[in-house]
């Protein structure tokens, strides 16, 4: 008889903090990193199984598990590692990283999907009979071709199949739905690597754990050096993970490994749906396939033999987590490559500021492009916005900016246009009162959409097909500021055959809905591309000669202390997207300062000369990479309980050798008022480790939720 086991296991209860709570096996074979189904509190909750252990005393009942949900572990130990890690380096319960790193139908909570099945049928191996008739012998045949085949696709053969299923021929079971994209491997033709390619190719050692900072200028071939290194790892049977920051830059990615290596490729983004994530992580957790391609969330896939990683465009926001546990892609792939022995190489035309301190410091190793192959970088024109107003021109669409265009589309060439402000309206204001227009909820000023008559808050995501009324009567209502939607409709009026594309948050909502818009545009059905911020990265359209920039000021008037790097990251990757091709590219720039160091630096492609010059700024101010930070944001409903708690766990830190910033009153959000208190110092470990004791105290002592932020990249 089996002897019985006590299991520590984690539930979605917040409650519990970072704490197991402990169940007997019931008789059941259990192991670490399956889900089980326990009672709390009369309900059935989904369970993981941290560890498994003899049974030992205790002054409570130990209540038995109800079931078991896995024949398999569906995390590794690695993953499992890692989770615990995360949980402590950004002061999150496991539980929040449990289910950060699984896909939704793992996850271990009661709201997680169901995995789909289906019903097929396959041949038991008999040999066909005399008994049988000529169409049950033409299935036969049918299904030896197309083993296993769903009883959907049967359907028309109902009779046949189940009379065979009674005499013995075939067998029917379930299987689960899986997903999988057709990759074609092409004719590939391998390009001729530049002398610079081949020697920062052969400055990467493999099945060593160490990080590598490959800084290219735009167009330089960075690509080809994470194909080429790609290749030598499969050639040692590893698997290889290449993340893009965003989803619009999959398809472009997966076309380039997948001309090269063929089917062997897994995608995994948020336009997938659950079941397709859940199918995919399968795929690499069986180890079908041997390269991953996708964003933020492919870091936690379960590879067993993972040979490569690398992360393309590594200075995007896009690659921090933006929620609890609020991590940093670059810091989970670093564990990643220490646990598998590999390589890391983190590419961009504008590295991270602390990753190029880290590389001139030696902790990561420089490579560097400094050339474009075969192509000239393109020539830029700045357009001061303060004259064009002054002579009553529109600031958004320069006579500059429209004589360029006009150029460009009387050439049978193809323009893009970066406005970093969706919708049609970017402010709202009362035409008596001349306040602006506040969300409910956010302190964050209403958006107009035209396409569908709605305002909208671009931060909770309410509508509002009705405002509130002023003095008994619908506010009048004045709209400033240009929205993507806005200049689409100046461009039509002013070019009306041209085929104008937009692409923003609002009109990739939809499945496939980036690689629809892109895919029209590289095959030139449609002429001009508005987008925000994601077509300005590592977009490749041999026919695009021009890139106007509608407004480089944008950025730059964010409170935030990275806002000037990332105005000169947009203007130096949108730059790029120019003049791919065969004809030579133009860059027009839209702004109001034109003397700002970054706008001249990234004009100019000198990225040297910004880290420079923006470094001596950050050592004045105290600021990453001089100091680490921690922001802790208080939330509550009641802005006067908000505040107080920001005020009590302050009271635990007193006499610390780091900066404690605040409290400071921020902005609502989603009915919240929030208070922030900001860590700033010299050793991030001492932090974290002062941070997690003074939370479990404070936790104690009051119940207003407290969101970390470790190593924050903007501060509003």
């Amino acid at each position: 008889m089996k002897s019985l086991k006590y299991l520590e296991v984690y539930i979605e209860e917040s409650f519990l903090n970072n704490q197991t709570l402990t169940y007997s096996d019931n008789g059941f074979d259990v192991s670490p990193g399956v889900r089980v189904m326990v009672r709390v509190r009369n309900r059935l909750m989904v369970a993981f199984v941290h560890s498994v252990k003899e049974p030992y005393e205790t002054t409570y009942t130990v209540a038995p598990i109800d079931s078991v949900l896995d024949e398999v572990p569906i995390l590794n130990q690695e993953l499992d590692d890692l989770a615990l890690w995360m949980s402590y380096e950004y002061m999150t319960p496991m539980i929040r990283c449990l289910q950060t790193i699984l896909p939704n139908k793992l996850k271990p909570k009661s709201s997680a999907g169901t995995i789909k099945t289906e019903r097929v049928l396959k041949l038991t191996g008999h040999s066909m009979g005399s008994d049988l008739t000529p169409k049950q012998c033409a299935f036969l045949k049918y299904l030896d071709q197309n083993t296993p085949l769903s009883l959907k696709a049967a359907r028309h053969y109902y009779s046949d199949y189940r009379k065979l299923i009674e005499k013995g021929f075939v067998e029917e079971f379930e299987r689960e739905v899986t997903y999988q994209e057709q990759f074609i491997k092409a004719d590939y033709l391998k390009p001729t690597l530049t002398p610079d390619q081949i020697e920062a190719l052969n400055k990467i050692q493999f099945g060593v754990a160490s990080t590598y900072l490959l800084h290219g200028v735009t167009g330089s071939g960075k690509t080809e050096i994470y194909l080429n290194a790609a290749a030598q790892v499969l050639k040692e049977q590893k698997q290889v993970l290449i993340m893009v920051p965003e989803i619009s830059l999959t398809p472009q990615m997966i076309q380039r490994v997948s001309e090269r290596f063929g089917e062997d490729v897994a995608i995994y983004h948020s336009a997938l749906n659950d079941q397709e994530k859940y199918e995919q992580y399968v795929r690499v957790q069986k180890q079908q396939v041997k390269i991953v391609i996708g964003t933020r969330s492919s870091i936690f896939m379960p590879f067993e033999h993972l040979g490569l990683i690398v992360m393309d465009e590594e200075h995007d926001s896009s690659y921090k987590q933006d929620q609890v546990p609020m991590y940093h892609t670059r810091d989970i792939a670093i564990k990643r490559s220490q646990f598998h022995n590999c390589p890391l190489v983190l590419g961009s035309a504008s590295p991270a500021l602390e990753s190029y301190a880290r590389a001139l410091k030696g902790n990561y190793q420089l490579l560097e492009l400094n050339d474009r192959i075969n192509h000239t970088f393109p020539t830029v024109t700045l357009v001061d916005t303060r004259t064009a107003l002054y002579e009553k021109q529109s600031p958004y669409l320069t006579h500059t900016l429209l004589s360029g265009i006009k150029k460009r589309l009387s050439a049978g060439e193809q323009v893009i246009l970066l406005l970093n402000r969706r919708g049609y309206n970017t402010l709202l204001k009362n035409a008596i009162t001349n306040e602006v227009l506040l969300c409910e909820h956010c302190d964050v000023a209403l958006n107009y959409h035209k396409d569908d008559q709605t305002i909208r808050c671009h931060m909770c995501g309410e509508s509002y097909h009705q405002l509130p009324l002023v003095d008994g009567k619908p506010p009048k209502i004045i709209g400033s500021g240009v929205g993507t939607q806005r200049l689409v409709e100046e461009l039509e009026g002013i070019f009306p055959k041209a085929r104008i594309a937009r692409m923003d948050a609002d009109t990739t909502s939809k499945k496939n809905a980036h690689q629809r818009i892109l895919n029209d545009f590289i095959n030139h059905q449609s002429d001009i591309l508005v987008g925000t911020q994601m077509i300005a990265k590592g977009l490749d359209v041999e026919n695009v000669t021009l890139v106007g920039i509608v407004n480089a000021d944008a950025t730059l008037a964010y409170s935030d202390y990275r806002s000037v790097e990332l105005t000169f990251n947009m203007l130096l990757q949108a730059a790029g997207r120019s003049g791919r091709g065969q004809y030579p590219g133009e860059v027009i720039i839209q702004t109001s300062n034109p003397d700002h160091y970054a706008i001249v630096c990234a004009v100019n492609q000198k990225y040297k000369h910004f880290f420079k010059q923006e470094m001596e700024y950050r050592k004045i101010a105290g600021y990453p990479p001089y100091n680490y930070l921690i922001s802790l944001v208080f939330l509550d409903e009641d802005a006067l309980k908000s505040w107080r708690a920001a005020e009590d766990f302050q009271k635990l830190l007193n006499d610390q050798d780091f900066q404690i910033l605040g409290p400071t009153e921020l902005r609502k959000l989603q009915r919240k008022h929030r208070t922030r208190i900001i860590l700033k110092g010299k050793n991030l470990e001492s932090m974290i480790n002062i941070c997690n004791q003074a939370l479990q105290l404070y936790r104690k002592i009051n119940g207003t939720g407290v969101v970390v932020d470790v190593n924050p990249i903007t501060l509003e």
